[in-house]
């Protein structure tokens, strides 16, 4: 880019690729829009609008309850106010901000690399999965890309502008860095490194305006200080997440590169064509291209960092605001004087087809957005509910029990569901259970509920009818016996034979302060279903005392060795007793600890750990396979 050329009024013109381009950005986002539910983060910023002033909207909506920026969330408190809780309005100008990111994507590629790279980054953002997903959600996601960008456009038109900037130039390019800032803590951490990147890029006549646009957004910044300050020493985002594991950052490409490898080679095919037509443009804008790798990497770095060395905040999401420049780069060999419009439109017509079908067919995206937990749950709920009347308990699981009301309350469920959410214990879902005379359950779960409100609900209902699930969410209608269903009724528990594993010479059935561990049961990987995710194990104790330090372990080692892989104990706390009865259960997902069943085995074990005394009646195990569903929008399908 030579900075003191004038700005060509032609580049600007939008090429017929373009257009088409963002057509097919703005109907992959705009597709069904009104019939996309609300999912779990936009409730919870929902319904932190509802506060009767601004200052108990920060206080208690983001500095009490959010980890990231004001942004959005004030954004929102204004917004529902004139829309009200309406899905099509309020996702809306993040469909539009997601759109407009694709144009500003290619106006940067374009001035920075070339034409190829600015219309073949576009069609490959405005196609793949990630960017349009985060497009459909309020959430400050869309917003933190659309500021981010448009804040290194307008850099970018300070590069090769010939003229000083004008005040209201310099007023501007300070708001954008401020709204960019206030969006995402990730969008201020890249706002803030784009910024000093300008300190370079810019000329050095302008340097002057651009330090005041540096010392405005600051200035606009400062009430939002103690926000940022308060939320930083909170620290992390939940314990729900992990650290990084080594490959997360291939694991991130692939992902979104839609988890499909014809997408892959497709892209790889593009980005050899210059290379073996020997017309690739490697020396030239090397310098900006470290720049933009550096957005890319420098927020990667941090967040690894912070998440090995503090507390995990490292997700897929961490790295979308500074993704489209490592998809420039990518892009950035090509020698735009070698190549004619018809191979652009050609070249730039194969990425966003291929991208477009894999996120439609390969990932579903359309369906897996338009089918949603909290909407589909209350939609199963009122189906069985006109099916099997008032034979069927109605139960669900999510977050927070507004979360899940919201939408069995359209299908007037107001009073027909128990609502569980993170704030029950295992002892009210059984409790509850215990009362229930119905032989029918219907039970939803969103928000990754633990595999024990599964299996307990499998202990009072231990016979499926049916299952269904989808992103985070899972449905289950359950009965009592097998004689109403005898041919679809599927039993969930096996009961084991437990005397069959005991010491003959005993009778350990019983314990006390004399036997501290039971004797093992074990389930070898022929025992084990082949798409088994779910496993589970419960023990059923008659005890004449509350019990307070039984432990039932669960071991899982590897078959070959028998070395162990993993470890957990179930505890009474998490478990259901009454009347001198106790379920005692623990259970994991294979998936959550990264091992495979067919190189596992696993047992189970009582593990008398006080002393106690009681009686074990038997034990029983569960297990369900993964649906490609529950994860879809994040992994593989």
């Amino acid at each position: 880019m030579d900075s003191k050329n004038k700005i060509d009024r032609k580049a600007y013109a939008v090429p017929a690729a373009v257009i088409i381009i963002l057509i097919v950005a703005a109907v992959l986002r705009f597709w069904g829009l009104q019939q996309l539910p609300f999912m779990h983060d936009e409730f919870s910023a929902l319904f932190r609008t509802q506060y009767n002033s601004f200052g108990d909207l920060i206080r208690l909506g983001v500095v009490q309850n959010d980890s990231h920026p004001a942004g959005v969330q004030v954004f929102l408190f204004y917004w529902v106010k004139l829309v009200g809780f309406n899905e099509f309005w309020i996702k809306l100008p993040f469909a539009l901000m997601g759109t407009a990111s694709i144009y500003f994507i290619y106006r940067i590629a374009n001035q920075w690399f070339g034409e190829l790279s600015g219309v073949l980054s576009a069609a490959f953002m405005a196609a793949i999965q990630c960017s349009i997903f985060h497009s459909q959600l309020a959430r400050p996601y869309a917003a933190g890309l659309f500021f981010v960008l448009l804040q290194v456009f307008v850099l970018s038109r300070w590069m090769v502008s010939t003229r000083k900037p004008k005040k209201v130039s310099v007023l501007a390019f300070a708001l954008v860095c401020w709204l960019a800032a206030l969006m995402h803590a990730f969008s201020l951490a890249l706002a803030g490194l784009i910024y000093l990147s300008g300190l370079f890029l810019i000329q050095k006549r302008d340097l002057k305006p651009y330090l005041i646009t540096g010392l405005l957004a600051v200035l606009f910044y400062t009430p939002h200080i103690p926000v940022f300050y308060a939320q930083l020493m909170a620290g992390g985002i939940g314990d729900w997440l992990g650290k990084p594991d080594k490959d997360f950052l291939w694991s991130f490409l692939f992902y979104a590169a839609n988890y499909s490898w014809f997408l892959v080679l497709i892209l790889g095919a593009v980005f050899a064509f210059p290379f073996l037509l020997r017309q690739a443009k490697i020396s030239s804008r090397n310098r900006l291209r470290i720049v933009a790798l550096l957005w890319f990497f420098v927020p990667l770095a941090v967040a690894w960092t912070y998440s090995l060395l503090r507390t995990p905040i490292m997700q897929y999401s961490t790295l979308y605001f500074g993704f489209p420049f490592l998809v420039m780069v990518f892009f950035s060999f090509f020698d735009d004087k070698s190549f004619g419009k018809k191979t652009v439109f050609i070249l730039s017509m194969t990425v966003l087809f291929v991208a477009s079908f894999t996120t439609i067919f390969e990932r579903q995206h359309p369906i897996q957005m338009q089918k949603q937990g909290f909407d589909q749950i209350a939609v199963s709920m009122d189906s069985a509910r006109q099916q099997f009347g008032a034979d069927i308990a109605l139960s669900s699981y999510s977050a927070t029990p507004a979360m899940a009301a919201f939408y069995q309350q359209r299908h007037g469920l107001e009073t027909k569901v128990k609502r569980f959410s993170k704030q029950s214990t295992l002892q009210d879902f059984g409790d509850w259970l215990a009362t229930q005379n119905q032989d029918v359950l219907g039970f939803g779960w969103t928000d990754y509920a633990a595999v024990e409100w599964e299996l307990l609900s499998a202990w009072f209902y231990p016979y499926e009818v049916q299952h269904k699930a989808w992103f985070n969410a899972c449905w289950f209608v359950r009965a009592k016996s097998k004689t109403r269903f005898s041919s679809e009724g599927m039993p969930l528990l096996t009961i084991e034979n437990i005397v069959e594993h005991q010491e003959p010479q005993k009778d350990s059935l019983v314990f006390d302060a004399t036997r501290t561990y039971g004797a093992p049961l074990r389930w070898d990987s022929d025992k084990l279903d082949s798409d088994i995710n779910l496993f589970g194990v419960g023990a059923y104790v008659l005890q004449s005392a509350p019990i307070k330090e039984l432990r039932l372990v669960l071991e899982v080692r590897e078959k070959a060795t028998d070395s162990l892989l993993y470890w957990k104990a179930g505890t009474v706390d998490k478990s259901w007793q009454a009347n001198g009865e106790l379920v005692l259960m623990t259970a994991f997902r294979f998936s959550n600890i990264d091992l495979k069943p067919q190189n596992s085995c696993v047992k189970a074990y009582l593990w008398n750990k006080g002393g106690e005394a009681f009686r074990l009646v038997n034990m029983f195990s569960y297990q369900r396979g993964q649906h490609p569903h529950v994860l879809g929008l994040v992994e593989p399908l």
